[in-house]
């Protein structure tokens, strides 16, 4: 994995990248560009290995400091998701390519990851008529599903002009963000992470996106979206059977709060708990709930999903905690409920 970071990163530092990052501000559609370019020169140099080596932290410390940068490297850097970012860290991203072409546009499947929690795709597209992409085209998206290998679907990103295919609804979240859109070329990367608060995806074995239309979008155009329909089916290769989990136990039976279950995964810590108490609405849960490390860092749930059920709440969430973090113990924070330690089990 680091050997593929460094070779992405080497050809971003010698060609001219036209590197745009686009914000996707709520889930129904409505968008908002900010579009930055950054031209690199290409200079031939003759370094010292010591400077090698001073460089490359250099260049470590940039990486870590420009998140269109490091969104080029990898485009789910793009969604500050510390534990999506953990995954690529760990070298967890599959990155076995797939690959399919309709009405013009060639769509790949470059990199992926799944886990109960969180299932991340990460696309390129290309476009034999480039003049599509021209004018104040500002995003790029699809709408697409996701089946297993038995038939059942597991996520369908689709608007509500489409029918549903499936029985069972495990998603609960969804990000999604073009970190290239290169008009002059005909190119776009989209990269998407989708949420299950109930930490409910199955594993995805002989899994396929079924990408049924390309959507672009437009700023000022009075029509907004054109649609291209077509056909595009790209296999999902398998996650790794030995995904490491680590199980969390509440040491406080007489807290507020109630942990029913608390997982640590790939790229979350998922946790649902409840509390004797039935509320109108989601505002005391909204900015209130944390995870709180062995260090006193506090981590916030990029969302929740929330029931009441005998007088009780429910609340299931994720949190940017993942299994590869290791910690003996952590501490769930609801400001204003209660709070209570999990133990590694």
């Amino acid at each position: 994995m680091k050997k593929d970071l460094e070779k992405e990163l080497e050809q971003i530092m010698n060609e001219k990248a036209e590197m745009p990052s686009l914000v996707r501000e709520s889930l129904d559609q409505t968008y908002k560009m900010i579009q930055q370019k950054s031209k690199k020169k290409r200079k031939r140099m003759v370094w010292s290995q010591s400077a090698v080596a001073v460089c490359a932290l250099l260049i470590t410390g940039i990486i870590l400091s420009n998140e269109q940068v490091r969104a080029n490297i990898d485009g789910f850097f793009s969604f500050g998701d510390r534990g999506v970012e953990q995954v690529v860290s760990q070298g967890l991203i599959q990155s076995g390519e797939s690959t399919a072409t309709d009405q013009g546009i060639t769509v790949k499947l470059e990199k992926s990851f799944s886990d109960p929690s969180k299932i991340g795709l990460s696309f390129s597209m290309e476009f034999d008529d480039a003049s599509i992409l021209q004018n104040d085209v500002s995003l790029v998206t699809m709408d697409y599903r996701v089946k297993n290998g038995d038939g059942e679907y597991i996520a369908e990103v689709i608007p509500d002009t489409k029918p549903l295919k499936g029985n069972v609804f495990y998603t609960s979240g969804l990000d999604d963000r073009n970190t290239m859109l290169n008009k002059k070329d005909g190119t776009v990367k989209y990269h998407v992470v989708i949420d299950s608060n109930q930490a409910a995806f199955p594993d995805l074995q002989d899994a396929v996106v079924e990408v049924e239309s390309i959507n672009i979008f437009t700023e000022f155009s009075e029509a907004g979206l054109r649609k291209i329909d077509g056909k595009w089916d790209l296999p999902i290769p398998s996650q790794a059977a030995d995904v490491k989990t680590i199980d969390y136990v509440q040491e406080d039976a007489e807290s507020n709060l109630q942990v029913l279950s608390a997982q640590a995964n790939l790229s979350s810590l998922n946790v649902t708990f409840t509390t004797d108490q039935v509320f109108e609405d989601e505002t005391p849960f909204v900015w209130s709930m944390k995870v709180v490390d062995e260090n006193g860092n506090g981590y916030y749930p990029g969302g929740f999903s929330m029931e009441s059920k005998n007088g009780q709440t429910i609340i299931s969430t994720n949190f940017p905690v993942t299994a590869y973090d290791n910690y003996d113990q952590v501490t769930l924070v609801v400001e204003g409920i209660g709070e209570v330690e999990l133990t590694k089990k």
